[in-house]
């Protein structure tokens, strides 16, 4: 029997779909890897949302933190390094590396991940190896508590995006990379299109399937030129999706 690894690392050539007209890989694409890796190794030490469907259970992300030194560049190789960190009340604590050729780091971020009965949308425990193999793993790169993040109070800007069928996942509700791209969607275009994302925090609050109408609302942080708080509302019933909170520097570096 093959011997289960604890820290598991996937590869990825920067694509030019990943990347935007400034040709460095996108919000989206970064966390498109995080997402693909995060599901290999739960596959391999056997947590794969595969079984636990089988179960009647899948998993949900829950909060997401990622730090961003600079975005890699198109036909950029790069490397994303994750391993289990235990447990933290319902959440599955899960950590990621960004590295280049040659081993620099460029990126870090951590995430909480919640089992969930597909049949009553309730949370249950995460599998038991969980904590226990957290004790085997480094420790976390980003100490992140996941406390609630501030509430979008006075809008600035917003903007309305649909539930389209390429957003939904196997869950058949929106990929949380798509809520992701949506949350960005709001921002003024001199930051969406000229400064490059160094931060960005999202807190998963409820599902959205196909169809469904979406609010999106930015407004810029208190006393910050360069960060801002995002809410995404759904229009049908007013419920909050999602909150997140970004903060921006210069194209370069």
């Amino acid at each position: 029997m093959t011997e289960r690894q604890v820290v598991w690392t996937d590869s990825y050539a920067v694509r030019a779909h990943e990347v935007g007209s400034h040709g460095r890989v996108s919000a989206t694409g970064v966390c498109n890897w995080l997402q693909e890796t995060a599901g290999n190794h739960a596959t391999h030490l056997g947590w794969g949302i595969e079984g636990l469907m089988g179960e009647g259970m899948t998993w949900v992300l829950s909060r997401f933190h990622l730090v961003l030194d600079r975005p890699p560049s198109w036909r950029e190789q790069v490397q994303v390094t994750t391993w289990p960190a235990g447990a933290r009340r319902l959440f599955a604590i899960r950590e990621f590396r960004i590295t280049v050729e040659g081993g620099d780091e460029i990126g870090r971020a951590t995430s909480g991940w919640m089992v969930i009965n597909v049949g009553t949308r309730r949370p249950v425990r995460p599998p038991k190896d969980v904590e226990s193999m957290g004790r085997l793993t480094p420790p976390r790169i980003l100490d992140d508590d996941f406390a609630k993040l501030p509430e979008v109070e006075r809008p600035e800007l917003e903007r309305t995006v649909e539930v389209r069928f390429a957003d939904l996942d196997m869950n058949d509700h929106a990929n949380n990379v798509s809520v992701i791209g949506w949350s960005l969607e709001a921002l003024p275009p001199g930051v969406a299109l000229g400064a490059r994302l160094a931060e960005l925090e999202v807190e998963f609050r409820a599902e959205s399937r196909h169809g469904e109408r979406i609010a999106v609302r930015v407004q810029r942080e208190p006393g910050e030129t360069a960060a801002f708080r995002h809410t995404l509302v759904r229009e049908g019933d007013g419920r909050e999706i999602a909150r997140a909170r970004s903060r921006w520097a210069g194209r370069e570096g």
